[in-house]
């Protein structure tokens, strides 16, 4: 098993009715909580962010996804505290292009928690921290039929790029300002 690099010192929290939730880098001790994450997400869900109808996280999928090498790659989730302890309710991801600037992200939110602003707030840090690490611009790579994504991702300044070469997708990207400039 690879050994994770080191991720930014980074928290940021947010109130969603009522609740505290946290938004950090996802560490290779979230596994147990991304698996129930993406268990509990619904179907339609599941297809907007993995483009497939992936039911369960394989084992190499699962470590890929919970051991980030910032600035390379990074994960971020909103987690809230539960009586069971904590949960995760979203997680916002880019990936480097190898040898490039640019920088493909993900992102999806638990059913309940969608439309509450959550995964606004993960892409404005998931930026703020791409931009930190060298990225300089962002694509996200989406379903035709994701609605809610593509509007999120036009309302926040990205905009359509020359056709995909997957028919179902659209490709939107954003060419990230230096942070003084952006007021996004």
């Amino acid at each position: 098993m690879a050994k994770a690099q080191s991720t930014p010192d980074f928290t940021d929290a947010l109130d969603v009715d009522g609740t505290h939730v946290t938004i950090r880098p996802i560490e290779p001790a979230d596994r147990e909580r991304e698996t129930a994450f993406v268990r509990k997400l619904s179907q339609a869900s599941r297809y907007y962010r993995f483009h497939s109808t992936l039911k369960e996280l394989t084992p190499a999928l699962l470590e890929r996804f919970t051991e980030c090498h910032y600035p390379d790659d990074l994960a971020l989730v909103a987690m809230v505290d539960t009586h069971d302890g904590p949960e995760q309710i979203g997680v916002a991801r880019y990936v480097r292009e190898p040898g490039t600037d640019r920088a493909e992200i993900a992102i999806v939110v638990a059913d309940d928690w969608q439309g509450k602003g959550i995964a606004t707030r993960l892409l404005f840090d998931l930026r703020d921290l791409a931009r930190s690490g060298g990225i300089q611009k962002l694509y996200a790579s989406v379903l035709r039929e994701n609605g809610r994504m593509l509007e999120l991702c036009r309302r926040l300044g990205f905009s359509l790029e020359p056709a995909s070469t997957e028919p179902r997708t659209s490709q939107l990207g954003k060419r990230l300002p230096p942070q003084e400039e952006d007021s996004q």
